[in-house]
Order: structure tokens, then C-alpha cells, then sequence
């Protein structure tokens, strides 16, 4: 008699693929959680900004709608350092003013792996997660794992006030 094995198949898990497979997910989880963002808010004030160079401190945050968008007032112009900015998490923007009367809108979320940016520190917009910075003037990336520039943010600004456009 003969045996006939392609018909036989055998969809088992080997010892060594159970313990390579293992080893991996225990490995990786750890790194998995050190790229995770923190929405718990400690670098941010209640209003949904978190202050950097200059001492600026944000006066107002998005409102009880969570974002500060469609002309809602997110800050006065006074709340924004010459050279530097204020991150609004809420409405995930960044605000700066890299010279007297120009202010420009940045996306917090840094283009490295989304994490939120933190502060600006030195005319330099910093990622927490893994240390990117970005350039007020542009968005550039200047440093870090990131590659590509934040995205702009459109602001109109009407006397003091610092609204999304």
C-alpha cells in the first residue's frame, strides 16, 4: 500500500514558530507603547493650549465644541511671542510668529507618526515622541525622524483676535 501525502495537509503550528511569534509580540509591545501619544493633556492648560518661548500664555481655548474652528476666537495676537508659538491640542494647531505681525497656523500633528507637537522652544516647533523639530517660518522639518513639513493651518486675524479660517 501506498500513502498518497498531497492530499494530506497539516496546518500545525511548530514549537519554534509558537515561540519566534511570541518573542515578537513581546519585543514589540513595548516599543508600540513608547510611539503612543498622551492625550492626557499634562503639557496643556484647560483651555487647550500649552505655552512655549516668550511666556505666552494661551487666553482662550476652542470653546465647548472641542476644536476652535469656522471662526470661532482661538487667541489674541498678544497671547503669541514674536519668534515663537503656542500650541492649541483641542484644535490640534500650532500659532506662531516667527516676525512683529505675522502669524501663521501649523498642524500639531508632527509628520513623523502623528504624535501631537508639544511647545516651541527657540523659534523651533518640538515633537515629543521622537524629537522632531520644525521650523516656524515654513514648517520645515529641521531635525528628527520627520521628513516632511507640518501642514499650514489657515488663520485670519481681525484686530487682536486670532481665529481658523
Amino acid at each position: 500500500m501506498t500513502r498518497d501525502d498531497s492530499t494530506s495537509t497539516c496546518a500545525c503550528l511548530s514549537r519554534r514558530h509558537a515561540l519566534a511569534g511570541a518573542a515578537t509580540v513581546g519585543l514589540g509591545v513595548p516599543f508600540l507603547a513608547a510611539c503612543a501619544g498622551d492625550d492626557s493633556g499634562s503639557a496643556s492648560d484647560p483651555a487647550g493650549g500649552s505655552s512655549s518661548s516668550g511666556g505666552g500664555t494661551p487666553s482662550g481655548g476652542g470653546g465647548g465644541t472641542g476644536g476652535g474652528g469656522g471662526g470661532a476666537g482661538l487667541a489674541s495676537t498678544a497671547d503669541i511671542p514674536v519668534g515663537g508659538g503656542v500650541v492649541f491640542a483641542d484644535a490640534s494647531v500650532v500659532i506662531v510668529q516667527p516676525t512683529e505681525g505675522d502669524f501663521r497656523g501649523w498642524s500639531a500633528a508632527c509628520t513623523h507618526q502623528g504624535c501631537k507637537v508639544d511647545g516651541v522652544e527657540d523659534g523651533v516647533i518640538v515633537c515629543p515622541c521622537h524629537n522632531s523639530t520644525f521650523s516656524i517660518e515654513d514648517g520645515a522639518p529641521l531635525g528628527g525622524p520627520a521628513t516632511s513639513p507640518l501642514g499650514e493651518v489657515a488663520l485670519t486675524v481681525e484686530g487682536d483676535s486670532i481665529t481658523l479660517a
